[in-house]
Order: structure tokens, then C-alpha cells, then sequence
């Protein structure tokens, strides 16, 4: 395996947003058909992780298309679903995202509720795992993923949900062809961000905290973004919901942090951009993401989608390649990192570049 491999597949992620736009809408649509004969009231999103995040992002595209009297979906972390189940009945739907198709809590659950309601497996990997026990599948699309800190597999997972609910929830062409402008966004964001990285990166690989924040879509962006910092740059990186910003972290924000505002194009950045402020003025570097800069310091740009649910498509990808810049910044090799052994040591086996 040689070196530069996640730059190479973060660039590769509008190709596999395209592709699974491509090649997964008319399994979406059918799981979808199958979905709707089972007349939900909850429908379940369960991983861990990026697919936890995924989860969480896609949930937004429910809320955006679904009426008072459909059903609601819901994302939670696969492990907390494994031991804490709720009451199912046959009409509920689970969808276990796993971009490997291994995750060993999505795999019991799907095990232990089998023939209780529908399940539907959303993976990156044919022939993995969960395709042998799921009742539906959608395989994510562009390629396999050659390292374990996943990148593309995020976006191209996330799509394959985006496809499924809209699918479910019957969503005009407008959604479509936006969610087709997504790859175009995203590559045009990527490009931008490589340019403007150096700079970047210089004013802040000596820090050992960052706090993300975002709301809505945003918000699961500002998850993704920080994780990708932990398991990149190794340094303590945490992502929050924009009005949680103002208690938690608030109080621990300052001149030995930076932080990074994610907004989406609508009206919730407001919000974003007074807790933007605010760090600012408690002394932090701040780097913004989004569509718009309105303060004095670092900017990543990041084309505002027509529906923001789809921005965490083109937020996390400018994330992880500002984590991986500042990686090999601080001296860290992200292809190769040497946390591998202890997610295996806890059984996560499933870890991509196996």
C-alpha cells in the first residue's frame, strides 16, 4: 500500500456520490415498495461511527419530505439498539448502514430480530456479512475502500440512504436533480480546499483540541469532521449541535483551540455564525466551512445545496481532507494508523484496508 491513498479517495467521492446515484435508485426503489407494503410508524437507522453520522445526516432528508401522519425515523448508535432494543412490531422498519458489512452490532441485531419486522442492509461490500441476513439490500457505489479510515464510503453510503427515504417518501424531481449536483458541488469544494489548505494548515497544526460545531445537516457534518480529526491528526477533537456549542464547549474554548463552524446555506447558519463569532471572541482560530465567510479568520468554501440535507455531502469531504493535511503536518501516516490494533483488540475487525 503506498502513501496518499485518502487524498486520492477523498477526491474520488463525487465519482462515488455519482455512482451510486447511478447504480443504487432502482434497488432504493424497490426496498422502498417493500418498505411502504409494511405501512411503518418507525423506521430505525442504526451504525456506528461514519455510519452513525450518515445515519443521523439522512435523517434530515426524512424530515424534510415526511407529513404529519408518516412515520418517523429515527438514527441510533447500533451497540445502544443491540442491548437496549425497543418494543418492535412487524410493521417496523430497520436499516443498518455498515460500509463494510461487518460491523459486528448491526450484524446481532439484524441476527436477533429476524422475522420480527423488515430489515434493509446498506453496505459498501457485495458479498459481505450483512447481505447474507438482510431482507433488502442497497450497495453503495465507487469502488472499494483501500484504507481504515473510511472517506468516500461515508458519502457514498449516505447517498444510498438519501435515495432510499426520498424513494419512500416520494419526493419530486427537484430533490433528484439536486442530489445529481451534489458530485459537481463537491469536487468544485474539494479543489478549492486543496488551494487553500497550506495556509491553513500552518496557522493551526501546533493545536491539540478542536471543537466542530453545525446545526441540522450540519451538525452530523461537524461529527464527521471531528472524528476524522481524532483518527487523522490524533489530537482531541469534538463535534457539537450548534446551540450545545453555547454550554459545553463554551466553556472551555480559547486561545489553545480552534474551532470549526460547518453551515449549510439556510436559515439555521445564523445561529452557526453567533457561536462563530463567539469563539472568536474567546480567543480562538476558527476555520469556516460552508457557502458563506462572515468572520475574520480561516475559510474553506463549500456550495450551498438547493435542500440542505444534502450539505453534509460536500461539508464532510473539505473535513476530512483538512484532517488529513494536518496529519501529515503533525507527522502522523492516516493510511497507516497506528490505532489499528486497539479497534481490533475490541473486535472491530471490520475495519476497511483489511
Amino acid at each position: 500500500m503506498t502513501e496518499e491513498i485518502i487524498p486520492q479517495e477523498i477526491h474520488d467521492t463525487p465519482g462515488a456520490i455519482r455512482a451510486t446515484i447511478e447504480q443504487t435508485r432502482e434497488a432504493a426503489h424497490t426496498a422502498a415498495g417493500v418498505m411502504k407494503a409494511r405501512n411503518p410508524r418507525r423506521i430505525y437507522l442504526i451504525g456506528n461511527g461514519t455510519s452513525l453520522y450518515s445515519s443521523m445526516a439522512a435523517t434530515y432528508t426524512a424530515r424534510l419530505l415526511a407529513g404529519a401522519d408518516a412515520p418517523l425515523v429515527m438514527a441510533f448508535p447500533a451497540g445502544d439498539f443491540r442491548y437496549f432494543t425497543p418494543a418492535l412490531n412487524p410493521q417496523d422498519v430497520v436499516i443498518g448502514v455498515t460500509a463494510s458489512g461487518e460491523f459486528r452490532d448491526v450484524l446481532a441485531v439484524f441476527e436477533s430480530i429476524k422475522g420480527q419486522c423488515l430489515t434493509v442492509g446498506i453496505t459498501h461490500v457485495p458479498g459481505s456479512s450483512v447481505t447474507r441476513i438482510a431482507d433488502q439490500l442497497l450497495y453503495s457505489a465507487g469502488g472499494p475502500s483501500h484504507v481504515p479510515v473510511m472517506t468516500k464510503t461515508y458519502a457514498s453510503t449516505l447517498t444510498a440512504v438519501h435515495l432510499l427515504l426520498m424513494e419512500f417518501f416520494g419526493a419530486d424531481q427537484t430533490f433528484y436533480d439536486d442530489l445529481a449536483e451534489t458530485p459537481a458541488r463537491t469536487a468544485a469544494a474539494i479543489e478549492e480546499a486543496e488551494q487553500r489548505l497550506p495556509h491553513i494548515i500552518s496557522e493551526l497544526s501546533h493545536f491539540d483540541h478542536a471543537f466542530y460545531f453545525g446545526a441540522g445537516c450540519a451538525y452530523a457534518a461537524a461529527l464527521e469532521g471531528a472524528l476524522k480529526m481524532k483518527e487523522m491528526a490524533i489530537l482531541h477533537a469534538e463535534g457539537s449541535e450548534t446551540w450545545e456549542m453555547a454550554s459545553g464547549p463554551a466553556t472551555v474554548v480559547g486561545e489553545n483551540v480552534f474551532c470549526v463552524s460547518m453551515t449549510n446555506g439556510d436559515a439555521m447558519d445564523e445561529e452557526t455564525n453567533n457561536g462563530a463569532r463567539h469563539t472568536r471572541q474567546w480567543g480562538a482560530r476558527l476555520v469556516e466551512i460552508g457557502p458563506q465567510q462572515v468572520c475574520d479568520d480561516l475559510y474553506l468554501p463549500a456550495p450551498a445545496a438547493r435542500f440542505a440535507c444534502f450539505s453534509s455531502l460536500t461539508l464532510a469531504p473539505v473535513a476530512a481532507l483538512m484532517a488529513y493535511r494536518n496529519a501529515r503536518a503533525r507527522g502522523h501516516t492516516p493510511d497507516h494508523p497506528a490505532w489499528r490494533e486497539r479497534y481490533i483488540s475490541q473486535g472491530m475487525t471490520h475495519i476497511m484496508g483489511e
